[in-house]
């Protein structure tokens, strides 16, 4: 209902998913007013949304901005096929390497420009994890945390501290992950194929989850070899130790289990309520259909960017789920529309993002104005978004030759 005759933003002939028509979208103090049919009220800022959906901001669940854009600082012939096993080690060295020149200043910098391309993609929420380790140290935490501040009005960052190289292989990992969170992580991190003792490395994370009352989000079998299979470890972990929220990332070796196996194990993350995070560019892309079919949280990342893990991407987890729908085969109209849940409504539940559960009144702002007009053609189309709104305020928008603009948040 109406309850303003002036407002801050008015958006118009908007459509809104699973609501017949187009309306009219009022945005006032940061929130949603009201949503009508046809409305005379006017709005300091008037947006024609020309008949395009309008959707809560994008969520990319899976990014590393502290190595982003670092892809020409490897030399030729450093990394190989990052499909294999051994083209994910090769990037693990080239990037050891280039972290020993990392500093806040250089990791602050990268971080807000990724962050700029991620609003672009019509992000408003993201979950980057950091590296802190022994050769880093707190430096990428530190940049990370302050490009947070700077793009606070811009985006929203969770902060996963991420033990790169291992937690029982580097002494000192572990003091180090306890200063990453009291300087202000969000998550705990980890990777158990990183060290040679895979489950003490996951109860050690969970342990720190436990004694700051964090959640955990993994990088768990990144390869396509059967016998690195630290998933039901993981899950037996997630059941039995009291933390507020468990999400596995890549998965990879799942989809060379035998079927039996993966079906069982399928089920295993469905009741103990893990998320899964499918990251499609490298490795092999785990059992996605099965997973979606199971009624697993799945979500989807953009993983790398421009970095020695990945030369390419455009921080868009659109992209991403395009990409795994290819790999995967999915495609219909009920593929879509779960893929779109999957990086809007689904995402922000399962990361703790609240103001991105829905285009409804009472809501806070956080709007992405597509030219499209249903979800499954979001999904299908891969278009920038016309209009992205944080918090009720323009903060990009796509200019008329197809680039966009965005406001100043330095």
């Amino acid at each position: 209902m109406e309850t303003h005759s002036y407002v801050d933003v008015a958006i118009r002939n908007a459509r809104l998913a699973d609501t017949e028509g187009i309306v009219d979208i009022l945005i006032h103090d940061g929130r949603i007013a009201s949503i009508v049919k046809s409305t005379k009220t006017k709005g300091s800022v008037e947006i024609d949304a020309h008949e395009g959906l309008v959707t809560s901001g994008l969520v990319e669940p899976h990014i590393h901005l502290d190595k982003a854009l670092t892809a020409d600082r490897v030399p030729a012939g450093s990394i190989g096929d990052l499909r294999t096993r051994r083209g994910l080690e090769m990037a693990i060295r080239a990037t050891r390497d280039i972290k020993r020149t990392f500093t806040v200043e250089d990791v602050r910098e990268r971080a807000i420009r990724a962050a700029l391309m991620a609003s672009r993609a019509g992000t408003t929420a993201l979950r980057t994890h950091v590296d802190v380790d022994p050769i880093v140290g707190l430096a990428g935490i530190r940049g990370v945390l302050e490009a947070r501040e700077v793009c606070a009005g811009l985006i929203d960052i969770q902060i996963v501290a991420f033990p790169q190289e291992g937690l029982f292989c580097s002494a000192g990992a572990v003091d180090l992950m306890r200063e990453a969170i009291k300087l202000g992580a969000d998550a705990v991190g980890g990777a158990p194929a990183l060290d040679d003792r895979p489950q003490d490395h996951v109860r050690a994370v969970f342990d720190l989850a436990a004694e700051f009352g964090l959640p955990v989000d993994m990088h768990v079998d990144e390869s396509d070899r059967r016998e690195d299979f630290t998933l039901p470890f993981v899950i037996e972990a997630a059941r039995e130790r009291r933390v507020p929220n468990v999400t596995v990332a890549h998965i990879s070796s799942l989809s060379v289990q035998t079927d039996d196996v993966a079906r069982s194990t399928i089920a295993a993350l469905a009741d103990a309520d893990v998320n899964v995070v499918v990251n499609p560019i490298i490795v092999k892309i785990t059992r996605l259909s099965e997973l979606l079919d199971a009624g697993v949280s799945v979500m989807f990342g953009s993983d790398n960017l421009r970095d020695p893990f990945y030369p390419l991407g455009a921080a868009n987890p659109l992209g991403s789920a395009i990409f795994a729908c290819q790999i995967a085969a999915l495609g219909t109209p009920q593929d879509l529309r779960r893929v779109f849940d999957a990086v809007t409504i689904n995402a922000a539940r399962m990361l703790g993002f609240p103001s991105l559960l829905g285009v409804v009144e009472g809501a806070v702002a956080d709007l992405a104005v597509f030219p499209s007009a249903t979800p499954e053609e979001v999904v299908l189309d891969q278009q920038s978004p016309l209009f992205v709104l944080k918090g009720g305020r323009v903060v990009a928008m796509r200019l008329a030759a197809g680039s966009t603009s965005f406001r100043d948040y330095s």
